[in-house]
């Protein structure tokens, strides 16, 4: 004789709490890629150059745009396996990205160019930049979070 289940969690229509903080996490991700993305970007168009010497504000606007995306088709509960692994490779993308721009010298077209040095000790160094202001620190934790979580969803949906 099956019995039924009346916990209060189960009585709710709301998603499991990690649902909702991973939807959280990662609209902020997609808020801060998108809003510097989009704002770099007009600067770069309104001096004239559709395509910006810093490549970095279209990735950044197409891939905060993937997000959002990705956002949407994961609330619809379609395709969440092939979402996670890839907001997990864009989360990874996003924070080695960010540390190999800075440690790389700054090159414009991110790894290419001529760069500047950076003087100390390579732990202050990241230490600095991961503290180099709210926006940078919110992005970055945020970013890792986010990765974290969806490794979790990724192995809990495989069971």
């Amino acid at each position: 004789m099956a019995t039924e289940d009346t916990s209060p969690a189960r009585e709710s229509n709301l998603p499991s709490p990690v649902y909702l903080v991973a939807a959280h996490l990662a609209v902020i991700v997609a808020v801060v890629h998108l809003t510097m993305g989009l704002y770099n970007w007009f600067r770069w168009a309104s001096a004239g150059f559709f395509l910006p010497r810093d490549l970095r504000w279209p990735l950044f606007t197409v891939s905060g745009l993937a997000m959002v995306v990705g956002m949407f088709l994961a609330a619809q509960g379609r395709y969440r396996r092939p979402i996670y692994a890839g907001g997990v490779g864009l989360m990874a993308v996003y924070v080695l990205g960010y540390f190999g721009w800075h440690t790389s010298g700054h090159r414009p077209r991110l790894f290419f160019g001529r760069g500047s040095s950076h003087e100390g000790p390579l732990g202050q160094f990241l230490l600095d930049h991961l503290f180099a202001g709210p926006v940078e620190f919110v992005s970055l934790t945020s970013e890792v979070l986010l990765a974290v979580i969806l490794v979790y969803l990724l192995i809990r949906d495989s069971g």
